[in-house]
């Protein structure tokens, strides 16, 4: 029966890959990091979306108003009807009256030169009606505001109605983002769990001769979770620093829009869940380092 010093296959180091020593990088790990990099460039670039839309919205989806006007024609009773009317819509909070002398100097405050004075202005202007809307708000929320304008031949700021949809969509949005993260998180642990799959099958000797040496199964798998590490956040950086050039791009258009998007906000994220795909996949790839000599 052969010793364990005869056991030793040529060319191999006893020393590796054994205690905290990373196996060393190889195509097959930068191909990796490559494409990991792109699936979290992927996933930076949708939340950085979600990032400028949320900021696009936050300074009105907190306390969203929808005005309904009528003409100024229109009689005094038939007003009060219409206030009414729009007060018992289920998922209308308040509804309140904004006054002629009001509205023209909030235009005048707007438009800076509108021609006339405000007592010409409040004589053109239509009465306003503006609704508070509840937080829990009906499907058919919108739908019953247009209906009930419809009857008194009112008009309602459909501008507004867009924006508060708008809202909606955006809560829809971000469950589909998170849901799109999980789906590449998986991908990427899945082509690290395979890269180092490989490298656990090219060191196979080395591996084996550790655990007849009497190496624990942690030991010998710890180099390999901590190279998973490595990767992930090395793909993690690398996916940030490829946000800029988006970043820098898309800045002037969103300044338009008083927009601003921050990707450093973004940099420990990428890097954290970098690191925990990479330790993922790791776990997966040596998931039972046993020599069938040693598995007893």
């Amino acid at each position: 029966m052969k010793s364990r010093n005869q056991a030793l296959p040529d060319k191999i180091n006893p020393r590796l890959p054994g205690g905290y020593r990373l196996p060393p990088f190889g195509v097959h790990q930068i191909l990796a990091l490559v494409i990991v990099a792109i699936a979290l460039w992927a996933v930076g670039a949708i939340w950085l979306g979600m990032q400028a839309a949320n900021r696009w919205v936050g300074s009105w989806q907190q306390d969203i108003h929808i005005h309904v006007y009528l003409d100024s024609a229109g009689t005094v009773a038939n007003s009060d009807k219409l206030k009414a009317a729009l007060q018992s819509i289920e998922g209308v909070a308040a509804v309140k009256q904004i006054s002629a002398r009001q509205a023209a100097r909030w235009m005048q405050g707007w438009l800076r030169d509108t021609g006339m004075n405000e007592n010409e202005l409040a004589a053109r202007l239509p009465r306003t009606y503006e609704l508070s809307l509840k937080d829990q708000q009906t499907e058919f929320l919108f739908d019953d505001i247009r209906d009930v304008a419809s009857r008194f031949h009112a008009q309602v700021n459909e501008d507004e109605v867009s924006l508060a949809q708008a809202h909606r969509w955006i809560v829809r949005a971000r469950y589909l983002a998170w849901f799109a993260s999980l789906i590449l998180a998986l991908a990427m642990a899945l082509i690290i769990s395979n890269t180092l799959r490989m490298t656990l099958l090219a060191r196979a000797e080395e591996i084996h001769l550790m655990r007849l040496m009497g190496a624990q199964e942690w030991f010998v798998r710890m180099p390999f979770i901590l190279e998973g590490v490595v990767l992930g956040c090395g793909a993690g950086l690398a996916a940030w620093l490829l946000l800029w050039p988006i970043v820098l791009v898309s800045n002037n258009w969103f300044s338009a829009i008083d927009v601003q998007i921050n990707n450093w906000v973004l940099l420990l994220p990428l890097l954290i869940g970098g690191a925990m795909v990479g330790g993922l996949g790791a776990l997966f790839a040596t998931a039972r380092v046993v020599s069938p000599e040693t598995a007893a």
